[in-house]
């Protein structure tokens, strides 16, 4: 028997060392081909030449503007319906925002020629406190311009949810041309304060009922943040918190806010929401300085009824 620092056992013992890590390789090839023959290739988008979008537009458009394009539902399905059957399938969701978005900027580049020869039908002033705060709850909580909550069908759809959580069965069309002439006014800009830092965040809204419900099953954040109470009028009050659960409890029991507790225990209580602007328990909202300056922008741009201005 070879002793162990002798040069035959030195060797074998790398023999088979090197054997086991060959063996170990061959496997780990297998595996990593294995799983890339097993996943499915990447999804393929298209993009739409200039001449495609102007087509889809004259096909579309039926003497609108693109902009009743960006919002009317039968104008828009014409529209992407014609670049389906370009590509001969239809647009996946991104390829649609895509396309939607690249009409927009060529609208914006004066590269349309087209000359709109019929209006949209007008929206009740009713609908713009609705609009508003449907279109700034997604687009905060997405971080999108006003053009990509509009161009993405996802994105609408959201917009609509939320629209209802104010006014269950608003129309549609009426929420999105509101939305489009807030954006034309540019009473959609983003605040300061939101846009200075990155805010670690996540935007919840929910009905007074499902709050309370919440609240009950103790499934509200016990974190720092700021809340904002609304109604198809518009924004009531906004607050801060270092505690949202223990804060919105006491509003809900009898706020110490009067104006908002008159507000809740009346007969328009039924209509309101709240969105809770919430942070992770280590965010630099957690000073009562950091929040009262992001409360302060919010009431400055939201101006909310039942506040005393900053």
């Amino acid at each position: 028997m070879a002793e162990l620092g002798s040069k035959g056992a030195f060797d074998g013992h790398y023999t088979n060392e090197n054997g086991i890590m060959k063996c170990l390789s061959i496997v780990i090839v297998t595996i990593i081909v294995g799983v890339a023959l097993a996943a499915p290739l990447p999804a393929q988008t298209f993009e739409f030449s200039a001449d495609d979008i102007v087509a889809a537009i004259g096909v579309a458009s039926d003497g609108y503007s693109t902009d009743e394009i960006l919002i009317r539902d039968e104008l828009r399905s014409r529209f992407v319906d014609h670049l389906s059957a370009s590509l001969g399938r239809p647009l996946a969701r991104d390829e649609e925002r895509g396309a939607v978005l690249e009409m927009l900027k060529l609208r914006k580049a004066g590269k349309l020629n087209s000359f709109a020869t019929r209006r949209g039908r007008p929206v009740n002033d009713s609908v713009a406190p609705i609009a508003e705060i449907a279109a700034r709850v997604v687009g905060d909580r997405h971080r999108v311009s006003t053009d990509t909550l509009l161009a993405d069908p996802t994105l609408r759809e959201e917009l609509q949810s939320e629209a209802e959580l104010l006014r269950p069965g608003i129309d549609a069309y009426a929420v999105r041309k509101s939305v489009l002439g807030l954006r034309k006014k540019r009473a959609l800009k983003p605040e300061l304060v939101l846009q200075v830092a990155d805010w670690d965040r996540t935007i919840e809204t929910q009905t007074i009922e499902q709050l309370r419900d919440r609240l009950d099953g103790a499934s509200v954040s016990t974190g720092p943040g700021v809340y904002l109470f609304r109604s198809g009028d518009g924004y009531l009050y906004v607050g801060e918190a270092s505690n949202l659960s223990a804060r919105l409890t006491e509003h809900l029991g009898g706020s110490d806010r009067i104006s908002l507790a008159e507000y809740l225990a009346g007969e328009n209580a039924a209509g309101v929401s709240v969105e809770m602007h919430i942070f992770p328990a280590d965010s630099p909202v957690k000073r009562v300085t950091v929040r009262r300056a992001y409360e302060s922008e919010l009431i400055r741009s939201r101006d909310p009824k039942f506040n005393v201005r900053p």
